[in-house]
């Protein structure tokens, strides 16, 4: 050991003396020319010819020297007397002799003749990379001749240079430094503005700071900006606009807060490790816990593949490179699904990654950033491209919000058996009244009054158009808009409209029991958590928890999607008062509801009265008797509206389904091959039009269905797409990575938009 460190010594000695040894000095390719036709205007500004290869020019004012690019100098101030000269410099070159030492003869403190009215602002970046650049802007506002400025750094210049065109270039430095930049009017050299630059250091990523975010419990807060650009061979950015993300999890449990993009309400969602997959959890209107898994293809995913935890857990440094352009750390490693995963775990929205980047911010890994591959279905007819911003917590300050199930007591005894009793009745009338706003149009009051028997659910359709002495609305009822359910049988009801004769036609068959186009009342009394008894009449109005507000969803039900979606969408807050779903007790019976909803440009309050319990006859003279629908089996039952892509539908023409799809495939056996999506999701069929589609294979003439499917609780149409995607999978068709279903020469994609069902088709 000791041989080996004397000859490391010896070699460090040579190395040391030859250090010393004196050096050649470099070929010098001779003496540069002294500037000449050196000129001080009034303002202060130094100019001078150029000089034949000179790079930069060393002007010395009063002993303080100043290096430029470019032929003149501004000084900063022309109140007192100061000597200036300029040396000539370049790279293999000697300087040059100094000029002779001019004189110049200040103002003292008189106001200038000129440019006195100048102001300069700096705007621009306040931080640039270490060996990075950044362009300045001057503004320079009261000026009489001349806008320019003269740029230069006055603290800090050995860490960056600036060009007189407010180029400022970083020197590559080992820690964070900050430099002051000045820029001074040409036009009255007393006026200038400063700006303070940071210049930072690259940032590095340790063992340790990956293992700082190696924690179970995580939450990810930020948002998602989302731009949309033109499609076409010059794509121009229309609009850009930020939805904002938070979710946390801690291995077991992960919950997000997110907006609804079609209404705009914030929303929570929360899922659970069950079993091995990933199942959204949740209580119940009954106050039970459910389950409901993720599902991919119709396919359960597991918790591993939904990514719904914390999948920075075992990375190491090597796992990710430093980008130049960014400054952040990309994931180069091999696990390819791993970006999916981690954004899967911090953002809810629909967001394909190309990859994701660890950001740092003082020595630690702040967040991560991810871009989207392109999206085509947020906004049809644009190209959406999605970044996703988020900032990581770890650790016991990150809550974990979770659901439970609520407490019974004495007091709920009340409403639970006026529920009881509200689903064993035979018969009863309700009175739905809505006040409602509707795209900023003013208030609109209307409602409808509905007699429910054992076999018709009978709707009248009013507006509001005049008040009793009391103040109460007086209904007036609408010619022509009477329709509702009708009992076929046990296990058949139809949808009836009033048509033109006063008689009625049927427009939707359901199979199933009767007893699901009534209202259900199918919740638990307790997740009403607070009430208030009237002294007075000894009515008790029980208030819901507010997570339970679409409850009032099962307070009444309409006909169609649309009067629906209110209770669904049921808010607790409306008008700037509060309006959480109630329900109020008497006699054993709930006699009245209300509650307010928010569906972004609808919004308002809906009063529901109940009454004559066990004694509701339908309206005299009211005999509903139409043909009986079924719900269709086959294409060959259905029509399709044939017509050109123009807004003209003059020259349209509905013409019997198959006999259109054989048409559009070629293909006369298509009946064989095309799946019915009516097998999956009933008599929901809206209408079909042709349109373009862009698809995993390029662009496709596709037909796209639309299917009036009810909406889910949770907001979504969830379910109604995995039972056609299930339907799919068992007619033998595979997805692909696109998430396309196909067989054969016949491509399929169900998809959400906006909450409306819409099924494209196309052939490959």
């Amino acid at each position: 050991m000791k041989r080996i460190l004397s000859v490391l010594l010896a070699v460090a000695c040579l190395f040391s003396l030859t250090a010393c040894l004196p050096q050649d000095p470099p070929s010098l390719k001779g003496k540069l020319d002294t500037p000449t036709a050196v000129v001080c205007s009034d303002s202060g500004l130094i100019t001078w010819n150029a000089v034949a290869n000179a790079t930069e020019y060393e002007v010395t004012v009063n002993d303080q020297k100043h290096t430029v690019t470019a032929t003149q100098y501004q000084v900063s101030s022309v109140v007192n007397d100061f000597t200036y000269s300029i040396i000539a410099k370049a790279s293999n070159y000697e300087d040059s002799n100094p000029t002779q030492t001019y004189v110049f003869t200040g103002r003292g403190t008189q106001t200038p003749t000129v440019g006195e009215n100048v102001q300069v602002k700096i705007t621009g970046a306040t931080q640039i990379k270490s060996g990075k650049s950044a362009t300045l802007k001057a503004q320079v506002t009261g000026f009489d001749a001349n806008s320019s400025v003269s740029w230069e750094i006055v603290e800090g210049a050995e860490y960056a240079s600036v060009d007189q065109n407010g180029t400022v270039t970083a020197n590559d430095v080992s820690e964070e430094v900050s430099v002051t930049v000045r820029a001074t009017s040409l036009e009255n050299g007393a006026k200038y503005a400063e700006k303070k630059i940071t210049i930072i250091t690259k940032p590095v990523l340790t063992q340790d700071m990956l293992d700082a975010i190696a924690n179970e419990r995580i939450s990810f807060e930020g948002y998602i900006t989302i731009s949309l650009y033109t499609i076409g061979l010059f794509p121009k950015l229309e609009q850009t606009y930020d939805t904002t993300v938070l979710t946390a999890m801690d291995g077991t449990y992960w919950n997000s807060e997110y907006t609804n993009g079609s209404t705009g309400v914030p929303t929570t969602i929360y899922y659970k490790k069950h079993d091995g997959y990933a199942c959204q959890i949740g209580v119940n209107f009954l106050n039970e816990e459910e389950y409901f898994p993720m599902t991919e293809g119709g396919n359960k995913v597991s918790w591993e593949d939904a990514g719904l935890y914390n999948s920075l857990i075992g990375l190491s440094v090597d796992d990710f490179r430093l980008n130049d352009d960014t400054w952040r750390f990309d994931y180069v490693g091999s696990d390819f699904n791993l970006k999916d995963r981690v954004i899967s775990s911090a953002n809810p929205y629909d967001f394909i990654p190309k990859g994701f980047s660890l950001m740092i911010e003082d020595g630690a890994v702040a967040g991560i950033y991810s871009l989207a591959e392109d999206d085509y279905d947020i906004v049809e007819g644009y190209k959406a491209v999605q970044e996703l911003f988020t900032f990581i917590t770890v650790g016991e300050d990150v809550e974990i919000a979770q659901i439970t199930k609520y407490a019974y007591d004495e007091a709920h005894a009340p409403l639970k058996q006026a529920i009881q009793n509200m689903q064993n009745l035979d018969s009863y009338s309700l009175n739905f009244y809505q006040t409602s706003n509707v795209y900023g149009t003013g208030y609109v009051e209307e409602g409808f009054v509905e007699t429910i028997t054992s076999d018709v659910c009978h709707f009248r359709q009013y507006e509001v158009k005049s008040y009793d002495s009391e103040g109460n609305p007086i209904p007036s009822f609408i010619d022509g808009y009477e329709y509702g359910y009708k009992k076929i049988n046990d296990g058949l009801y139809n949808t009836y409209f009033e048509d033109e004769a006063g008689g009625y036609y049927s427009a939707r068959a359901f199979d199933g029991d009767f007893e699901n186009a009534k209202p259900s009342f199918a919740f638990a009394a307790e997740i009403f958590t607070s009430y208030y008894e009237d002294p007075e009449t000894g009515e008790l109005t029980y208030y819901v928890d507010s997570l339970m507000a679409p409850v009032a969803s099962t307070f009444y039900y309409g006909v169609g999607n649309d009067i629906n979606l209110y209770g669904i969408f049921a808010s607790d807050y409306i008008f700037g008062d509060g309006y959480l779903p109630s329900v109020t007790v008497k006699d054993g019976y709930i006699v009245s509801a209300s509650f307010g909803f928010y569906l972004g440009a609808i919004y308002g309050v809906a009063m529901i009265e109940y009454s004559d319990f066990n004694t509701a006859t339908l309206p005299t003279g009211t005999n509903v008797q139409f043909e009986t629908r079924y719900a269709p089996t086959s294409w060959s039952q259905l029509t399709i509206i044939d017509g050109d892509s123009s807004d003209s539908t003059a020259d349209d023409v509905e013409v019997n389904a198959l006999e259109y799809l054989k048409v559009f495939f070629d293909d006369q056996d298509i009946e064989s091959k095309m799946p019915f999506f009516g097998n999956a999701i009933g008599d929901t069929f809206g209408f079909c039009m042709e349109t373009v589609r862009i698809t995993s294979a390029g662009a496709r003439e596709a037909l796209q269905f639309y299917y009036d499917v009810p909406l889910d609780v949770d907001y979504t149409i969830n379910e109604s797409l995995a039972k056609v995607e299930t339907y799919l999978l068992s007619c033998g068709f595979t997805i692909n990575a696109s998430g396309e279903f196909v067989k054969g020469n016949i491509g399929i994609l169900p998809m959400d938009k906006d909450l409306d069902f819409m099924i494209y088709v196309w052939r490959i």
